[in-house]
């Protein structure tokens, strides 16, 4: 299964954004490796499977969030390439602010999941939306799904930031190319790569 996913990154290897992940996936710093290995230090630091339960939950919503702070300068990049390293620089430099922001939210959607639903009004209400759907799972317990959900995330989350710190400051060829589709793309082929590799992973143990 795992051979036929990247016969398929290979085919795609003109989309440049394909390549980068191909060639990241068979490196050191693997980002699904990454994944994988902050989901066990997780599981080996939590103190039952319903406290690691509830942990998944916020910290795959966090990730989440994450990410889309990453999507927002990829497109600021793209309007701007002649001030990207300034850009990036800036944004290393409010990592406190920004994980604070984004702290508050995720827990946020975390309370609106806790309550099936329903919210007496806070910061985030307009994007529970982006949440709902986690409800089912957290009312079935389905610990396995937030499993997926951490390690995909988490391997989104490693492959943009090797993206934005390494290969764009570089490639100002590569900035101007970008598109949010592109971006959109990149995230599902890598979610779906974290998925079947999880998969065989929660078989094998």
């Amino acid at each position: 299964m795992m051979e036929k996913f990247f016969n398929r990154t290979k085919e795609n290897e003109s989309k440049p954004l394909s390549k980068i992940f191909y060639e990241l996936e068979n490196s050191q710093a693997a980002p699904y490796d990454l994944a994988l290995n902050s989901f066990n230090e997780l599981k080996e630091t939590t103190k039952s499977a319903e406290e690691l339960f509830f942990f998944l939950i916020e910290d795959s919503i966090y990730i989440s969030l994450y990410a889309t702070f990453y999507e927002e300068l990829v497109k600021c990049l793209k309007d701007n390439p002649e001030s990207a390293d300034d850009l990036i620089k800036r944004f290393a430099e409010v990592h406190e602010e920004r994980e604070r922001l984004i702290a508050t939210e995720a827990q946020n959607h975390v309370s609106f999941i806790e309550n099936l639903g329903v919210c007496e009004g806070c910061n985030s209400c307009e994007n529970h939306g982006d949440v709902a759907e986690l409800i089912e799972h957290y009312q079935k317990g389905d610990i396995d799904f937030f499993i997926d959900l951490y390690i995909g995330m988490q391997t989104i989350q490693n492959s943009m930031e090797t993206l934005i710190y390494d290969f764009l400051p570089e490639n100002g060829e590569l900035i101007q190319m970008l598109s949010t589709k592109d971006i959109a793309e990149w995230r599902a082929q890598i979610f779906e790569y974290a998925n079947l590799r999880t998969s065989e992973y929660l078989h094998n143990n």
